[in-house]
């Protein structure tokens, strides 16, 4: 559901909690958050622009080169990762930095990619109807970005307003995507590939996974004590979260913070748990033999054992009738299962029920100024326990009673609830699989271009399809 807007999504950060700390606090006091990143990644987040005047400014734009020189030292050091070359630098007002961000985003990312995202969210409930999304994400682009590594020229681009603290935690965490890019061809493995939402989010988390753990490496120090590293640090995943949710980014619809978080704090928790194995020589080996689905990302045996995505095909749409066409086409993943469901669930049985992925396929369909989407995801088989699909099926349906009101149509193995501003929402469960269906709906202006009847139909066509 935000794989594809990427590109864009990762531009906007996280804030460093104890970026400018002198002195160091308690063990339990608050570490910094990661700066954000993942093709052209954004880090650390400066602060308001009314407070943002007071502050020490990083050295000017000639002082860049030998600064960016000294921290890659640093980073090399601590990434245990030789550099094969410099890293020049570039310093911009927060004006030409978005400006650069933008015409990034438009050379890598098609429009309709950002679109259909937000439609899809909107579709699921997830996001008010009429919401620009895409205005959105640049929103909060523009509070946050303190500055991003670009695979594309191999630069550092950094924003000229940042305290010192902060360009330094925006340096270590970029200069990881810089190294990795040197080694492992970042370009080329962040290229945006239609349809190959779940592939993408996995080259992002191990991204930033890495320079995650590697940034928290140089910063910890300070907060916890000189011996200090990533792995000292309590609750990565519940400060991450913490720090999207200060700030500009808390304004942001929890969907969106919680897909901006979701490869940061699961791939920093794959990542330090390699390193205990294995120090950064581990890492180092799951770059050479790369994760390649998320459910690997959030289970490090699935990667172990090389476990692939069980293939699903496209759902069906035939039963909406005629004039329908697909708009998108793609895999969720484990992870975006995972981030959809905790929107309806508490984080811990959203895990639950996106736990058992074994693969997934979503269609994003329209006629006209009609959409509706289609997900079919697939649970391994031999689970320990009652059949997998039908259990997150009785959640989920508790759930959209709870949230939604109580179902207007309920069978065995299908629910749907009328929404008269977005259309229906239909889940049903057939031997491994979980079918949700959205829609139809108008969308200029929202309503319902459907009923229960139909989507239960749907839903019957995408479950009973090979």
């Amino acid at each position: 559901m935000t794989r594809s807007a990427r590109a864009l999504a990762a531009l906007v950060v996280l804030p460093c909690w104890a970026c400018g700390s002198s002195a160091a606090p308690a063990r339990n006091a608050s570490t910094p958050a990661p700066a954000a990143s993942a093709v052209a990644t954004g880090a650390t987040a400066p602060p308001s622009t009314s407070t943002r005047e007071a502050k020490a400014l990083v050295p000017p734009v000639a002082d860049q080169t030998a600064r960016i020189a000294a921290m890659l030292a640093q980073v090399k050091r601590v990434r245990q990762l030789d550099a094969t070359k410099s890293v020049p630098g570039v310093e911009l007002d927060r004006a030409a930095l978005i400006a650069r961000v933008k015409a990034h985003v438009a050379r890598e990312l098609p429009p309709q990619a950002i679109r259909n995202e937000g439609l899809e969210l909107q579709l699921f409930g997830f996001l008010p109807t009429g919401f620009d999304y895409e205005g959105a994400e640049y929103d909060l682009l523009e509070e946050q970005l303190a500055g991003y590594y670009e695979p594309a020229d191999g630069t550092m681009y950094l924003a000229s307003d940042l305290r010192e603290d902060e360009a330094d935690a925006t340096l270590a965490h970029e200069l990881v995507h810089a190294l990795q890019d040197q080694h492992w061809d970042l370009e080329r493995r962040s290229r945006y590939q239609p349809g190959a939402g779940d592939e993408a989010e996995t080259v992002s988390a191990l991204a930033e996974g890495d320079a995650t753990s590697a940034m928290y490496d140089m910063i910890v120090p300070r907060v916890l004590g000189s011996n200090a590293t990533a792995l000292d640090v309590p609750d990565i995943s519940g400060q991450i979260r913490e720090g999207i949710s200060q700030g500009p980014g808390a304004k942001a619809p929890s969907v969106m913070r919680s897909s901006l978080a979701a490869p940061y704090i699961y791939g920093t928790l794959f990542v330090n748990t390699l390193r205990r194995q294995g120090g950064w020589a581990a890492v180092d080996r799951a770059w050479e033999d790369p994760p390649t689905t998320t459910e690997q990302i959030l289970h490090l045996e699935k990667w172990l054992a090389h476990e692939p995505a069980k293939p699903v095909s496209a759902p069906p749409f035939a039963s909406l009738g005629s004039g329908w066409t697909a708009s998108d086409e793609d895999s969720e993943g484990e992870l975006g299962a995972r981030t959809a469901f905790e929107e309806w669930l508490p984080l811990s049985d959203a895990a639950q029920v996106a736990g058992g992925w074994g693969g997934d396929r979503a269609v994003l369909v329209a006629s006209g100024d009609r959409a509706a989407f289609g997900w079919r995801m697939r649970y391994d088989d031999g689970l320990a326990g009652p059949p997998h699909a039908a259990q997150a099926f009785m959640v989920i349906a508790r759930a959209l009673d709870r949230l939604i009101g109580p179902a207007s149509s309920k069978a065995r193995d299908t629910v749907c609830h009328e929404r008269k501003d977005r259309g229906p929402i239909a889940i049903g469960h057939k031997g491994l699989d979980l079918v949700v269906t959205l829609g139809p709906a108008h969308v200029a202006p929202w309503s319902s271009a459907g009923n229960c009847a139909l989507a239960v139909k749907w839903l019957q066509e995408i479950a009973a399809a090979p």
